[in-house]
């Protein structure tokens, strides 16, 4: 450490020992709502939350401040040693729940820590304009001290947390292609050595060739399938999924997707459409029917094969709301809210022997939450069924939609 920086920080240690801090504190408690409100306002701004900005609202900032506001109530010199942003373990928490909940959103890295400026900014902004002029100029420094050091703290725990999601990731996908393509490649592998015995005798049986061709072009069809979802995973958890807009009937591909399905899948569909529904949005097509072959999927693999699977289409002025119900296994309130989760697998489901991988509802989440609308899942419980039902809104946001 050099001579001057030696020497600040005993400057900035004689600050914090003499300081009094209680004007600082009381402002911030004062002012608490409106500095939130303010941050609230121009983080909705930022091109991350443009046209989202109910995304934009987190609990764990509210939470983050007040940490912030105890440490410096506290006023112990304790922080500026080279732990003490993480001193009040309150301040780490809020930090490492506000960038995982961020993280969920697709926001990046640079994002969150911008989130984290902005917040120190508003915080500056009311001290500045509640303090009298009056105020120790030591007071000051001490307090700037302070809230410096704590926010650049849970900056860093933020920054933690994206590299350590990051290696989630990567483990997560490793783990999930070995799993879900060995099982195709073995059936190809399988498949072409029995094609090389029959071709190397002296008369092949060209309808047991025909026959082990279609399986490995099932096969084949399987994986492109998986490698497709896979990358669909990875552009949804980077927060890179992207769609192109085009004028879509929303009805014209359900009925693709229905008339695609197995003739005893497409008996079992009963849609009942408004007639307001019929208006053409600005959605992606080829995205749609992903949605709509996954979500079908599921609640084919999910309910008895008699029953039917009920799909409603509705019109407000702002969007489209759909809502595809199952009559099948339905699902436990403990795992609703993770049933969007990455690679999350119902155990009952694993133990019950139903194929899945866990992608389904995550990419799912993906093309709706991309196209601006929001998606759930309802169930009363075991045995009672499931309903997905999602929105879509008919066009982009426009260049003020953060603000409306």
């Amino acid at each position: 450490m050099s001579a001057t920086q030696i020497d600040a920080q005993q400057r900035a240690q004689e600050y914090a020992r003499d300081a009094d801090l209680r004007r600082a504190v009381g402002v911030l408690q004062a002012e608490r709502d409106t500095i939130l409100d303010r941050w609230l306002a121009v983080v909705a701004e930022q091109p991350f939350h443009h046209g989202r900005r109910e995304h934009a609202v987190a609990d764990h900032i509210p939470a983050l401040f007040d940490a912030v506001v105890t440490t410096l109530e506290r006023g112990a010199p304790l922080w500026l040693e080279p732990e003490a942003p993480l001193a009040n373990p309150a301040v780490a928490d809020a930090a490492h729940q506000h960038a995982a909940a961020r993280s969920s959103q697709g926001l990046q890295p640079a994002d969150v820590v911008l989130e984290f400026r902005l917040l120190r900014q508003e915080i500056w902004r009311a001290l500045r304009e509640q303090l009298s002029d009056r105020a120790p100029t030591g007071d000051l420094l001490a307090a700037q001290l302070l809230l410096n050091d704590a926010l650049d703290g849970a900056m860093g725990v933020g920054l933690a947390y994206f590299v350590s999601a990051v290696e989630e990731l990567k483990h997560e996908f490793l783990l999930t292609v070995t799993h879900d393509i060995r099982n195709p490649l073995t059936s190809l592998k399988g498949t072409a050595q029995l094609l090389a015995r029959q071709m190397a005798g002296p008369s092949p049986n060209l309808d047991r060739v025909r026959e082990g061709l279609a399986q490995i072009d099932t096969q084949a069809t399987r994986m492109s399938i998986l490698l497709t979802e896979l990358l669909d995973v990875s552009r949804t958890r980077l927060g890179r999924f992207e769609i192109l807009r085009v004028p879509t009937s929303f009805r014209t591909v359900l009925d693709q997707v229905v008339g695609r399905s197995e003739p005893d899948v497409a008996a079992r569909v009963r849609i009942r459409a408004s007639a307001a529904s019929e208006r053409v949005g600005q959605w992606d097509a080829a995205r749609l029917e992903a949605l709509l072959e996954n979500l079908l999927s599921n609640a084919v693999k999910f309910s008895p094969p008699d029953s039917p699977i009920d799909v409603v289409v509705e019109a407000t002025a702002e969007h489209l709301a759909v809502a595809l119900r199952d009559y099948g296994r339905g699902v436990d309130s403990a795992e609703l809210p993770r049933l969007f989760d990455r690679f999350f697998r119902s155990p009952s489901a694993a133990d019950d022997g139903i194929d899945g991988s866990g992608m389904g509802l995550y990419i799912a989440r993906g093309i709706v939450e991309a196209h601006g609308g929001s998606i759930c899942a309802m169930s009363a419980g075991r045995g009672q069924g499931c309903t997905i039902g999602f929105t879509l809104p008919w066009g982009p946001p426009s260049p003020d939609g953060a603000a409306s």
